[in-house]
């Protein structure tokens, strides 16, 4: 008799573990509750494992890769984890996960906008989809799968696009590579080649910048200071206010790596514009392109690769990741 699939969904907090009893969403949910609210998988059997209950927004690339570590383990015994998180990082966390986990099998990230005794909560459809997406046979060798809303998306590609609809994930540049209708997966592409990276650590330094009309370069400054690296979200294809130029130059003539992603949430930097400032300046001075990934992944790549000793101008070499 063929045995039964195993999955463990790895809860690590967030929306989709919190209750309004007191009035305001507190997280309480740990994995065991959190299956509960789900119908049996026939074929499948599910376990729970608690990482934690942790407000993404206090998750740190360090403790993303405990769970990507975490993640190993559960997946040397078991045929899929499902991991639970909170959706203000989670595009981070997959990210990450899609990135260091080294295992084919499938990883699936998800989480909920609503709370769970929430009108229209949504986190309990969201778990019982990641958790058949896990068990689709097409899901292995992908990367991490990130699942809410019914949509399956690539972690590398994926976006929170709104602070509140249910439908707040999204591939702007991709579109979505499967769906869930009803308890039936399908996948609408093949698997895309991965990037995986032996990463020994996810301590590097590399803040986020987010360009504004006439920011100061003092802000830029006090980011490349001490800096291992540096991302910038800049104007449409890739502009920055000719002041900064220099700043961002010295700092690459340093041997820092620094990426340019677009600040407009879709669409490819360089290849356009001359002038100071403009993104062909950029090439020039020796900035990275980030391509199509959002500034958030190409942070997180970034990291990785510095704490996998990778070459970030090989690394980011590559269109999409």
């Amino acid at each position: 008799m063929t045995r039964p699939l195993r999955i463990v969904l790895l809860a690590t907090g967030g929306t989709i573990a919190c209750t309004t009893t007191t009035g305001v969403a507190v997280k309480t949910l740990r994995a065991a509750d959190l299956l509960a609210t789900v119908p049996a998988l026939p074929g499948v059997e599910v376990q729970g494992s608690d990482f934690g209950l942790t407000s993404s927004w206090d998750l740190t690339p360090p403790t993303m890769l405990e769970v990507a570590h975490r993640v190993e383990e559960l997946l040397v015994e078991h045929d899929a984890v499902v991991v639970s998180q909170g959706t203000d990082t989670l595009e981070e966390t997959a990210a990450l996960l899609s990135f260091a986990v080294r295992s084919p099998r499938p990883v699936v990230v998800t989480g909920a906008m609503r709370a769970s005794d929430e009108p229209g909560a949504d986190g309990a459809r969201n778990l019982q989809a990641a958790l058949l997406v896990a068990a689709h046979p097409d899901a292995a060798g992908r990367g991490a799968l990130v699942v809410l809303d019914d949509d399956v998306h690539r972690a590398v590609t994926v976006t929170k696009r709104h602070s509140s609809t249910t439908s707040t994930f999204g591939s702007p540049n991709a579109g979505p590579v499967g769906l869930v209708h009803g308890d039936r997966v399908i996948f609408v592409a093949p698997p895309s080649p991965l990037t995986r990276y032996d990463v020994v650590h996810a301590a590097a330094d590399v803040p986020l910048l987010v360009v504004a009309a006439g920011a100061p370069r003092r802000v830029l400054e006090a980011a490349v200071a001490g800096a291992d690296g540096l991302v910038v979200a800049r104007f449409g294809l890739g502009h920055a206010p000719a002041a900064w130029m220099p700043v961002l130059g010295a700092a690459v003539d340093a041997g820092m790596p620094v990426v340019m992603a677009s600040r407009t949430g879709a669409g490819p930097v360089g290849g356009r514009y001359a002038g100071p400032g403009g993104d062909l300046d950029v090439a020039d001075r020796g900035l990275l392109s980030a391509g199509l990934r959002s500034p958030a992944t190409a942070r997180i790549e970034l990291i990785c690769a510095l704490g996998a000793g990778a070459d970030p101008v090989e690394a980011f070499a590559r269109t999409l990741p």
